[in-house]
């Protein structure tokens, strides 16, 4: 896979619910792409800490295969954009035998059961995220955060939906709250 500037919303779902939205979603002629569930795996290492150079290297399992995906740091303003690199695996556990042999350690698992929407161009993602909750991403690769900000504002006020609009990844979220997990049982 070719190297790409990926361009997204994400949203956290407060109403209507997912499953709701699904069906708002399809019944308005949306083509349904595919449901799977998605395990990443994240990694760190010693000698470059991801979460201070704001970049991601990711296993992600799913149901259709293994891809291994290099994130850039974000370079988006309103949306979430970074360069993102995947490549496709066959073997996760030697893929993560290698990375832990050159100091990668496995950090977080983000597991999430995820439904591909599309309408033209853009991808809809509805996303119910273990320990986190219910998500909508929207993106579009390769184009203006304008024409994303401009979809995602007619996309939300279309469907009535009320969510919050989030800038930080999954993996973000459930590192902030096991932090805070953690510091309220101190």
């Amino acid at each position: 896979m070719a190297d790409i500037i990926e361009r997204e919303v994400k949203l956290k779902l407060e109403s209507p619910t997912l499953a709701e939205l699904y069906a708002k979603l399809l019944n308005d002629g949306m083509q349904l792409i595919k449901k799977e569930t998605e395990e990443d795996i994240y990694f760190n290492s010693e000698f470059r800490d991801f979460r201070k150079t704001d970049e991601a290297l990711r296993i992600r399992k799913t149901d259709s295969g293994i891809e291994f995906t290099y994130k850039g740091p974000k370079i988006g303003k309103i949306s979430k954009s970074r360069e993102e690199i995947t490549v496709n695996v066959n073997n996760a556990d030697n893929l993560i035998k290698i990375l832990e042999r050159l100091g990668f350690k496995p950090v977080y698992t983000v597991v999430k059961n995820r439904i591909f929407l599309k309408d033209g161009e853009f991808i809809i993602c509805l996303d119910s995220v273990k320990d986190l909750g219910e998500f909508i991403e929207i993106e579009i690769p390769n184009s203006t955060e304008e024409k994303l900000i401009e979809y995602v504002n007619l996309f939300l006020e279309k469907y009535k939906i009320k969510a919050t609009q989030i800038k930080k990844s999954y993996l973000e979220l459930l590192v902030s709250k096991n932090e805070e997990n953690n510091s309220n049982s101190n």
